[in-house]
């Protein structure tokens, strides 16, 4: 099926895409809530983006990424070749360490598996985060347009 945003990408790379840019959104919007003090707000809102991320990931990039052929990455560009792991693993790590801070924040985790100054880590998961979503958008401009 082809993608909505007029590239040579498929519908489910075309939602990956979108939708990672609207987690991302989320996740400055609910930075900028923590700012302002609205603490519960931001909270549910990056509870809300941690999850649209996994939707994300599970259901549509891992099995995109199982569905490629080897014969589909003959003709990438040799930039892809770099872009790609570094998107996998800065992605895995920003989902992996933004799932424990957001278990961690709602209080979901046993007491001594939590930390007790919230700003560096959350700090780290968001520039995980948006670097994994810069980075993805660079592999999809690479392979698509």
């Amino acid at each position: 099926m082809t993608g909505f945003l007029g590239t040579k990408a498929t519908f489910a790379q075309d939602v990956s895409l979108v939708g990672s840019i609207v987690v991302a959104i989320a996740m400055t919007i609910g930075a900028y809530l923590v700012v302002r003090g609205y603490y519960t707000a931001h909270r549910w809102v990056q509870t809300g983006a941690v999850a649209a991320n996994l939707i994300l990931v599970f259901g549509v990039m891992i099995p995109s990424l199982l569905s490629v052929t080897p014969d589909e990455n003959l003709n990438l560009p040799t930039a892809a070749f770099v872009a790609m792991p570094a998107h996998e693993v800065v992605g895995t790590v920003a989902m992996l360490f933004g799932v424990y801070v957001v278990l961690v924040g709602n209080r979901w985790l046993p007491v001594r598996w939590r930390f007790n100054n919230y700003k560096p880590f959350m700090r780290l998961a968001f520039a995980l985060y948006l670097v994994a979503t810069i980075v993805g958008v660079v592999v999809y401009w690479l392979i698509h347009t």
